[in-house]
């Protein structure tokens, strides 16, 4: 026993820092791949195994060879939203990445029908063949990684339940123990409500695009009809575009339209087919074509009905459509709220 611990730790020791640059590596390509898949994740994290903990596992009976049996030295952790996601994450893990199938599962499988508790899906895996051809992964051939992929819910049931100081721990009372695991029950019901909410969410999304498609602007205004609307009506305009690495449509605009008076898409449909000719060569983003909109339809009540604050300043060239098209208190209004005019 102590000789396979001393030899354990020494190739510890020696191979320490090669895998930590390739845990890096691994969460590098999968940030990367997520990215561009356009994956939703809340996190990706790596870490080494630390040493003490690496040689107490190198003493469990069950390895005979530790150096080769053990694959978790290098470990990332992927925290998802919801169980679509991590269904997602997991089909681009496999396309990506050579796995141990072996080693590795969904711990929802190995529970019991009357069981619940910690869930996670579980991947041992390599650089695929065609990276290995690659200079700057050569020296990873041989390295395998531990990859863990839940969702937030999971996630948080997971810290408490592993968390040796937390006060959960231990033997309880089994009126206490059977609560606590009512309470994991209910989190992952919650998991499943929440894969149910985004699947109604897309669906809702896709109808009001095929409604105004059609031409119906019958909608009431939320974030996925408004910013459906927005899209569809300035389709091709190259002179209206996002804010850049930001939202097409904000919950604070939303508000604003709303006080304003809008009620439906039809509404905005009706004035902006009314100033059409103000927007089509003005430089703006889909909120700013809202908010321009509304004050210079009437800049009055935009500043004391719709105007939240959440806006402090403004371009000199948004100022002068403004003033252009009838919005002649304009400079009265923002000295009031001391919004600044930026150059």
């Amino acid at each position: 026993m102590e000789q396979k611990i001393k030899e354990a730790e020494q190739w510890y020791d020696k191979n320490k820092t090669l895998y930590e640059r390739f845990s890096e590596e691994i969460e590098g390509i999968i940030i990367k791949v997520l990215k561009a898949q356009k994956i939703p994740y809340q996190s990706v994290s790596h870490r080494v195994k630390e040493k003490e903990i690496y040689l107490n596992k190198c003493r469990n009976e069950k390895y005979n060879n530790p150096i080769e049996e053990i694959m978790d030295i290098s470990g990332i952790r992927i925290i998802a939203y919801t169980n679509q996601d991590v269904s997602d994450i997991c089909n681009i893990l496999q396309d990506e990445f050579l796995i141990d199938k072996g080693n590795s599962g969904n711990k929802a499988d190995m529970l019991a029908t009357d069981k619940v508790g910690h869930l996670s899906v579980h991947y041992v895996l390599q650089l695929s063949k065609k990276r290995l051809e690659l200079a700057e992964y050569k020296e990873y051939e041989n390295l395998k990684c531990e990859v863990q992929v839940r969702t937030l819910l999971q996630h948080a049931w997971a810290e408490i339940e592993h968390d040796r100081n937390y006060k959960f721990t231990g033997v309880l009372p089994n009126g206490i123990k059977r609560r606590f695991y009512l309470v994991a029950g209910a989190l992952e019901l919650m998991d499943y409500e929440f894969d149910k909410l985004s699947k109604d969410i897309d669906e809702y999304a896709k109808k009001t695009e095929k409604a105004l498609s059609k031409g119906d602007f019958n909608l009431s205004i939320n974030s996925k009809s408004l910013e459906q609307y927005m899209l569809k009506r300035f389709e091709g305009a190259t002179n209206i575009k996002p804010f850049v690495e930001g939202p097409i449509i904000s919950e604070e605009i939303i508000a604003e339209v709303i006080k304003f008076g809008y009620k439906t898409i039809q509404d905005l449909e009706i004035d902006l087919n009314k100033y059409e000719s103000v927007f089509q060569n003005h430089v703006s983003t889909f909120i700013g074509v809202l908010r321009d909109l509304m004050i210079i339809k009437d800049c009055e009540k935009y500043f004391k009905v719709a105007y939240n604050g959440n806006w402090q300043g403004v371009n000199k060239r948004s100022v002068d459509l403004w003033k252009e098209n009838g919005a002649n208190k304009i400079d009265k209004y923002l000295n009031d709220f001391g919004i600044c005019i930026e150059d």
